[in-house]
């Protein structure tokens, strides 16, 4: 599991519909607009680096907890495809310099980073109804969690298309779910975890030995659970 600080997935979760992207648009053209005006052939590394800075702050200031808690920051190395050096008004052959254009590839990249986080959230929701609870359905328990598990490896795959450091959200969509349907893995589950699931850039693994890796933990969890139950 993850060792670095996140929000909880209750307080991403109630944040994402909190985004106003119009408001977003106008803060970027309000600032970008002066400061790129019509005519402009190309950016200095100075001015480039000092907007970057600032665009980066306002997002900061004015986007909630998906995005300032989840390391789903613009430019990050496995969503959206947006990256700040080859983008922002520095495409190549020729850089684009027209400021909507530029705004609408940040909104993009945005819309990409909340579409995995929706998609989570629906497949959390679903596994919390849908999973067995009673002591008699340890089994029915342990197949189940094994199957929310690949779901959000699958859908973490998906979305970063198992990119540059695509497993550090993998690992952090596992401790989100595992949040959300209010269960906490023991010491050997998330030893278990960090030994099965330390995957790498660029390779996901095959859909077989995902499964046989998610039911090895599902049984680990539920076996922790149910010894912190008996004591």
């Amino acid at each position: 599991m993850s060792r670095t600080p996140l929000g909880s997935w209750a307080i991403i979760r109630d944040s994402l519909d909190g985004y106003a992207p119009d408001k977003l648009i106008r803060l970027l053209r309000e600032y970008l607009t002066p400061r790129v005006p019509p005519g402009t052939r190309k950016l200095t590394d100075e001015q480039h680096d000092t907007m970057v800075k600032h665009v980066q702050r306002l997002l900061n200031q004015n986007l909630g907890p998906w995005y300032t808690e989840t390391h789903l920051y613009l430019g990050n190395e496995s969503f959206g495809g947006y990256c700040w050096c080859h983008r922002f008004f520095r495409h190549k052959p020729t850089p684009n310099m027209s400021v909507e254009y530029n705004i609408q590839l940040i909104i993009d990249a945005l819309a990409q980073s909340r579409e995995w986080l929706f998609k989570l959230g629906a497949h959390f929701k679903a596994l919390e109804r849908d999973l067995p609870s009673a002591p008699e359905d340890t089994d029915i328990r342990m197949l189940a969690l094994a199957d929310g598990i690949v779901t959000t490896m699958n859908l973490t795959m998906d979305a970063t298309g198992c990119e540059e450091s695509w497993y550090t959200f993998a690992d952090q969509a596992l401790t989100w779910m595992f949040d959300a349907i209010a269960l906490r893995p023991g010491y050997q589950a998330g030893k278990l975890m960090r030994k099965l699931f330390a995957f790498e850039s660029w390779h996901g693994p095959l859909q077989e030995e995902l499964r046989d890796s998610a039911e090895k933990v599902a049984a680990a969890v539920v076996e922790d659970e149910g010894r912190r139950h008996t004591h």
